[in-house]
């Protein structure tokens, strides 16, 4: 399978994914007042770090399956146990927040606290299908959760007639444990051959998960972290203007991770020197494909706030001063699934992040007391420059890869888009016949 029809597929349903989001973000943005949806966004965001933290589950379960080829049932049996547990541990947390707040923000924290733990069981799953290359699977576990979180806040505020943070947490957990418990029916009878615990694999789940959650936990507070200092600065109006800034430019990353997810399973199970040259190809891709969107949304960006977003002021500038680094960063998901699945590594991803984590908060502290939401975006898209150009920076030292390796575009890409074509062409042939 080619990279561009590869990526094609998972684009397709990232899509999906992105069309969801957005329409989470458009429909809460709408009937939510400013400041309560600078709320839902923070509760979001405490999701956002749990499911970040704990994705280290997802990509353990997969390099089980795909690099050391342990039966699906075993890797489902033995993440379950750990997931089930971190799940627990993130109601538990739940409770004790919603213990220490008072009125809504008990609610809130409640709320919070289970959505986490549908997030944590939610990847061990996804982490089976995904180390199968059960790609359908694996992209129905991305796309359902989400959607159903749409459909219950839709109905919680047009059926219910609740329109408040609360309740439009309560019903995005709710959603994403309908999902959950749908996923688990509709998949369990594969993966449930073999199912049995092993000690040894048990512990190299937890080892694997530890290391990746710390990596994919830093790469999401280096992605979110500005936040609070937004919300420190500007309240939570600010975080409203900014978040909405921050998912229109992050949304292009759904491109640059279906290249790289139609990647992850072939990266794992090939030899170092084959899988850096694919790692690489799939980084020319990316390339060409952002570079061509990032300036589309840039060019759009004072169309998007006057005509989608016009109460909030300032988001168009954002998304302008954001873009080139989110461009720059979205080579990180290839490095990230070089060094995880291949390699086994995932440490190397969080000390990339670390380093963007760093730069942006100092960035961030300098810039927003005197540009505002700008300020953070600016942060941001020095912050992910810096350190995604530090990393391949190593990479291209390791593996013997020049720079035209990763930047250039050239016959060999343009051939997969020939395949591409001709695959398409052939379709439409047969669809016709």
């Amino acid at each position: 399978m080619s990279i561009a029809f590869g990526g094609i597929v998972a684009l397709f349903f990232r899509g999906l994914n992105l069309v969801v989001a957005l329409g989470l973000v458009g429909l809460c943005s709408y009937e939510l007042e400013k400041g309560d949806y600078g709320r839902f966004v923070l509760g979001l965001t405490f999701v956002g770090i749990v499911n970040a933290a704990t994705g280290g589950l997802t990509a353990a379960t997969a390099y089980q399956v795909a690099n050391q080829r342990r039966p699906p049932g075993m890797a489902l049996a033995n993440g379950g146990v750990l997931g089930g547990g971190l799940g627990a541990a993130a109601v538990a947390g739940g409770l004790l927040a919603g213990w220490w707040f008072a009125g809504e923000a008990r609610q809130e924290a409640l709320a919070v606290g289970a959505a986490c733990a549908a997030v944590v069981v939610n990847g061990v799953v996804a982490g089976v299908f995904l180390g199968r290359e059960a790609f359908i699977r694996y992209n129905l576990a991305l796309v359902c959760p989400p959607l159903f979180a749409l459909a219950g806040i839709a109905a919680t505020f047009f059926v219910l007639g609740q329109r408040t943070p609360d309740a439009a947490l309560w019903a995005y957990a709710a959603g994403w444990w309908a999902a959950v418990a749908l996923l688990l029916v509709s998949g369990g009878g594969a993966g449930a051959r073999n199912a049995r615990l092993e000690g040894a694999m048990l512990a190299a789940i937890g080892r694997f998960s530890l290391l990746a959650g710390i990596a994919s936990g830093i790469s999401y507070l280096n992605y979110r972290a500005d936040l609070f200092v937004v919300r420190h600065f500007e309240g939570e109006e600010g975080v409203a203007v900014y978040s909405l800034a921050v998912y229109l430019a992050e949304s292009v990353w759904q491109v640059s991770g279906s290249l790289a997810l139609a990647t992850y399973a072939r990266v794992g199970s090939l030899s170092r020197p084959e899988a850096a040259a694919l790692t690489a190809r799939v980084m020319r891709h990316t390339v060409v494909l952002l570079g061509v969107i990032c300036a589309g949304l840039f060019a759009a960006s004072w169309a998007i706030e006057a005509v989608v977003f016009p109460k909030y002021d300032g988001m168009g500038s954002a998304l302008r001063f954001i873009l080139p680094g989110v461009l720059l960063y979205g080579l990180a998901q290839s490095f990230s699934g070089f060094y995880t699945y291949q390699r086994g590594m995932p440490w190397v991803s969080a000390v990339v992040a670390g380093a963007g984590l760093v730069l942006d908060m100092a960035f961030a502290f300098t810039l927003v007391p005197r540009m505002g939401v700008d300020g953070a975006a600016l942060a941001s898209a020095l912050a992910y420059s810096l350190a995604i150009l530090g990393g391949l920076t190593v990479f291209m030292r390791q593996e013997r890869i020049g720079p035209a390796g990763i930047f250039g575009f050239g016959r060999a890409e343009l051939e997969d888009y020939r395949a591409l074509l001709s695959r398409l062409r052939a379709g439409l042939v047969r669809a016709q016949g």
